[in-house]
């Protein structure tokens, strides 16, 4: 699949997060007039020899439609069936649970308390569901979430990871990833910083959207799970995987969610290898659990 106006990443010295190679195809591209393309550029999905998927090239703030709190109301989001998502998600959550509680119940068979961190908490939905058993806390770059969050007494830091005034002595765990993953560009360095929070035994929960899900290879580039302009990672069961061994995680057998009707993929690795702090150290280290 081509288009003219898009260039192979390689061509700008791009390389992948995960193998570190330049062997990238192009799966998907929308041009700035589609109306699932929130931003005023071209841009494409492309996937690596690895599997592992990226956008590029990557949108610029002004080249979305808002570039203030990530809660605004005032982005271009495209939906399918809303209605009959809305119904169907009421009855799941009647008959199973929301989807935080049955999240927070699969991480206790791992973990049954302690301390949690949850990146990206929004508005706190996932801490409310894990206070009963763990000390909670948050983490949230929009203001806007961070103070209702705060509002029901819950420590929030308000920041992204990179930003954060987290130490490695302060250990958690669980952390826990909703939605989040997808929208970073560096998830082995995300890891990594993660990897350092969490003690040896500890866990990391991490939920995205699904490549190569049902509805991706039944809608194409029309699939929302893209969220074209917001989402530059995009991670099959293989690919998060890899990214977890790769920074000291083994993914666990149960829980997992990654069945072949499934279109969000929850995964939950255990901490199993501290990782060394000194750079060249670091990169032989994942270099070699990668290749493992």
């Amino acid at each position: 699949m081509g288009n003219s106006k898009l260039r192979n990443p390689v061509e700008s010295g791009r390389i992948c997060n995960l193998c570190g190679g330049t062997s990238f195809r192009l799966l998907h591209a929308w041009e700035p007039e589609h109306l699932r393309n929130s931003a005023a550029i071209t841009v494409g999905f492309w996937e690596c020899a690895c599997k592992l998927a990226f956008l590029d090239p990557l949108p610029q703030l002004v080249q979305l439609p808002s570039n203030g709190d990530w809660w605004t109301t005032e982005r271009k989001e495209v939906r399918r069936n809303v209605s009959f998502k809305k119904v169907r998600e009421r009855l799941q959550n009647l008959v199973f649970g929301t989807p935080e509680a049955r999240l927070i119940q699969q991480t206790r068979q791992l973990v049954p308390t302690g301390r949690l961190l949850d990146i990206g908490c929004g508005t706190g939905k996932l801490l409310e569901q894990a206070r009963p058993y763990f000390q909670c806390h948050g983490l949230e770059p929009s203001e806007y979430a961070a103070t209702e969050v705060r509002s029901r007494g819950f420590r929030v830091i308000q920041a992204t990871l990179e930003d954060a005034p987290l130490e490695s002595d302060d250990k958690y765990t669980v952390v826990t990833m909703d939605s989040v993953l997808e929208h970073l560009t560096d998830p082995v360095g995300t890891l990594v910083k993660i990897n350092r929070l969490i003690p040896l035994g500890g866990v990391v929960v991490i939920k995205v959207p699904k490549l190569w899900g049902p509805t991706h290879q039944s809608l194409g580039r029309e699939w929302n799970g893209f969220r074209v302009g917001y989402h530059t990672i995009m991670f099959s069961g293989q690919t998060l995987a890899n990214v977890l061994r790769a920074t000291g995680f083994e993914p666990t057998r149960r829980p997992r969610r990654d069945r072949p009707f499934d279109d969000i993929l929850i995964m939950w690795g255990r901490k199993v290898a501290e990782l060394p702090a000194d750079p060249e150290a670091l990169a032989k280290t994942i270099a070699r659990r990668r290749a493992a």
